[in-house]
């Protein structure tokens, strides 16, 4: 007898059973704004600057740039820096009358996508530190966060200060893996996780959720609380926080063993070298045994 096999994946053209209403922030190009998205991972940002124009990044961002545009070091000032910005900024300039320039940036946050937000649409609030560039118009500054919950302000997992960016243009932030965006309806809820949160537009309100059980608290990997965004508005929700990626890459030695504590190691022949946890020994520490 014949036996029918189906396959386990979905054809191409078979109607979708379920939307979760978010959308995929990709690379992208813009002829208005002047600036193009490079890579669909680990983002490089190209921005065009017409004569006398100017654009702001944040310190060590600039990869490349043309050969008529100065760069100049300012201070950001202490709201900026209070938000989670560096004191200095980066400004670059075409000093050129008539010939158009452009500058190559990315983020300092590792293995950073950049995300372009039309700040047309309001002002954001985000998480310190989520600004990375933009026009002169664009300025981040400190607030609090937006919420009436003293709960939430201790317990979201967001610190009392965030940022805030405001101005005319698009801004640019930085965030990690996936990034994606999600419109809410007003009255319409979206549980995040705290640490997947990028940014949040200036409409949407902020509080928390007890996760579940005692089980689900101690075991769940979540914590005791979820943050709770209510609309209207939309956010911008990242797959790999910068908190996951130090988690992964930074590992602690445990204490005994080879901890560097001093005490001898059979192996190694009694000799053992202390190097801080997570991170390679010294060329000089290195056993080279044949």
């Amino acid at each position: 007898e014949k036996m029918s096999v189906v396959s386990p994946l979905q054809p191409a053209d078979a109607e979708p059973t379920f939307t979760s209403g978010v959308t995929i922030v990709r690379p992208e190009k813009n002829a208005r704004d002047g600036f193009e998205l490079v890579g669909s991972r680990y983002t490089v940002l190209n921005k065009q600057l017409a004569p006398n124009e100017s654009f702001v990044a944040e310190s060590g961002a600039m990869m490349h740039m043309s050969s008529n545009i100065t760069m100049s070091a300012f201070w950001g000032g202490f709201s900026s820096a209070l938000s989670g910005e560096s004191l200095a900024r980066v400004r670059f300039e075409n000093k050129s009358s008539d010939l158009p320039g452009y500058v190559g940036l990315t983020p300092n946050q590792p293995m950073a996508v950049i995300i372009p937000v039309n700040l047309d649409a309001g002002s954001l609030s985000a998480k310190r530190g989520a600004y990375f560039a933009g026009p002169e118009s664009v300025r981040p500054h400190a607030t609090f966060l937006p919420t009436r919950s003293c709960l939430a302000c201790c317990c979201g997992g967001l610190p009392p200060v965030v940022q805030s960016i405001q101005g005319r243009g698009t801004a640019f932030l930085a965030a990690g893996g996936t990034v994606i965006c999600k419109t809410l309806d007003s009255g319409e809820e979206l549980i995040v996780d705290t640490h997947s949160l990028v940014a949040f537009s200036s409409s949407i309100a902020f509080d928390v959720k007890r996760v579940g059980t005692c089980t689900t608290t101690c075991l769940g990997g979540e914590g005791c609380f979820n943050t709770v965004l209510r609309g209207p508005g939309y956010v911008y929700i990242q797959s790999v926080s910068y908190e996951k990626l130090i988690d992964f890459l930074v590992t602690p030695v445990p204490a005994g063993g080879n901890s560097g504590n001093g005490k001898k190691d059979k192996k190694s022949g009694g000799h053992h070298h202390h190097h801080h946890g997570g991170c390679p020994p010294a060329p000089d520490c290195i056993d080279r045994r044949p």
